[in-house]
């Protein structure tokens, strides 16, 4: 009889731990990263030039498409070269420490947008969710951080249309 009860007593163990394992597995599945590793990349529809707004969001979007493949090459269409030298720099340096960042724009509201004939400036507040990854492995070095920003675009006509000619950003909060 107490022979039987141990193997009860280690079956419950047993189930519940199967339980709580399973529960953790379906929980980590949800965000939808398998593994820690870092998701296929997707590049974002072709860039828009024609509004100060439309541009902007071009811009996060490319932006966005070059940390995530580490090449600031990709998003030169939609800012300035001035502007290509800052994101740049922010590539660079994070290629020296070896990482990447998968950064996504969970919200963007214009607040302002001042237009004149060959420049703008767009003043918007934005929410962003972002991982540093490994370059090497392609696995999250972080968990899943999130940054909310003041932000103020300052934009030139050019003949293929608008172009991010500078942006100054304020955190609302601390940035990791």
């Amino acid at each position: 009889m107490r022979a039987s009860a141990v193997r009860e007593t280690l079956l419950r163990i047993s189930l519940l731990l199967l339980a709580a394992l399973l529960a953790v597995l379906v929980l980590g599945c949800e965000s939808g990263e398998s593994a820690g590793k870092v998701g296929e990349a997707v590049a974002p529809a072709q860039w828009d030039l024609s509004t100060p707004e439309s541009a902007v969001r071009s811009y996060l979007d490319w932006v966005s498409f070059s940390y995530r493949m580490a090449n600031s090459d990709i998003p030169s269409a939609t800012m300035t070269p001035e502007e290509g030298v800052r994101v740049d720099s922010y590539i660079q340096l994070n290629r020296m420490e070896g990482k990447g960042i998968e950064q996504f724009l969970e919200s963007f509201e214009v607040v302002s947008v001042t237009e004149e004939a060959s420049s703008a400036v767009l003043v918007s507040r934005e929410a962003w969710r972002y991982r540093y990854f490994s370059l090497e492995s392609l696995k999250y070095l972080t968990d899943g951080l999130t940054a909310s920003y003041d932000a103020t675009y300052t934009l030139v006509a050019e003949p293929q249309g608008w172009l991010v000619d500078k942006v100054e950003a304020t955190a609302e909060d601390e940035v990791q």
